[in-house]
């Protein structure tokens, strides 16, 4: 494809770029695998490499009312990716502007293995032990986002890909970085990332570190039950399930280290911010607290 063709695909603003454009003269696109908020998320190849890497753009043109704010954002997520560079987070490769298309873009590494949402599907329930491995995990990651001063704030399963062993870590999120401390309230999820969401986030509201405490909390949840604590594919049917109660993780008879995962868990989905840990670090403390104990037992 020429650089007068892609020209013409951002003026006439088609809802899928074919295969074949060329990003940043480089990176060839092949199939798009989400659209999130106006972000086009594509697999594409780096031309002189033949490598795998993720492209994610937003073309402001036809992106609407907010696409300038949008592709603002993007250059916003690559700057704060370079503030992170953890092993549990994808590696930004490049950013820039892309002039023929028209489009603010990212390139990302390929992240290779199992999606936690597999994993999830495939066993259906975690142990004990490997859920709050998986949850100390997710805990350094989201901290070290915190001490960037960012906010995770949206996770799903399926953005959390779990890599082949040997690797430097256990856990890489395919999503980061996308949310700063001192931004003002962001729209609520509309995908895989509602039913993990803490009410203050799926209401449109200020968040704080405490909204991070509950996802991971609901990640757990689903790992230690087999589904999610508040079911709901949207923001408001995802707010209506909490009125409806949270059903225990485990029967009567449960262990103390169960019943004591029981409140950890608890503790992190509650309504009132207030009442869960107060921090991603404070939660931490709590889980390696828990490990060793059951280690002991």
């Amino acid at each position: 494809m020429q650089p007068a063709d892609a020209k013409a695909l951002a003026q006439d603003g088609p809802a899928t770029l074919p295969p074949g454009a060329l990003v940043a003269f480089r990176y060839r696109l092949a199939e798009r695998l989400m659209l999130r908020d106006a972000a086009e998320v594509y697999r594409a190849t780096e031309e002189a490499t033949g490598a795998g890497v993720v492209v994610k753009l937003v073309r402001p043109a036809v992106s609407g009312a907010d696409g300038a704010l949008l592709a603002m954002r993007l250059a916003e997520q690559a700057e704060n990716l370079r503030k992170l560079p953890h092993p549990g987070v994808c590696r930004l490769i490049a950013d820039g502007w892309d002039e023929p298309l028209g489009a603010r873009f990212l390139v990302l590494e390929l992240l290779r293995g199992e999606t936690l949402e597999a994993l999830f599907v495939r066993r259906r329930r975690l142990d004990l032990s490997e859920t709050l491995g998986l949850l100390d995990a997710l805990c350094e990651v989201v901290s070290a986002q915190h001490a960037a001063g960012l906010l995770q704030l949206d996770l799903s399963p399926e953005t959390v890909f779990l890599p082949p062993d040997g690797q430097p870590f256990p856990l890489r999120l395919a999503e980061a970085g996308r949310h700063r401390r001192d931004d003002p309230p962001s729209p609520p999820p509309r995908d895989g990332a509602v039913p993990y969401a803490a009410p203050e986030r799926l209401r449109g509201e200020v968040c704080d570190e405490r909204a991070d405490v509950h996802l991971l909390g609901a990640v757990a949840y689903r790992a230690l039950r087999g589904h999610v604590p508040f079911r709901g594919g949207t923001p408001e049917e995802a707010l209506a399930a909490r009125g409806r109660g949270l059903v225990p993780l485990y029967a009567a008879g449960a262990s103390p280290t169960e019943a004591a995962a029981d409140r950890l868990v608890r503790r992190c989905l509650a309504d009132d911010p207030a009442a869960r840990f107060a921090s991603v670090a404070e939660l931490r403390a709590a889980v390696v607290d828990l490990r060793a104990r059951l280690t002991k037992s």
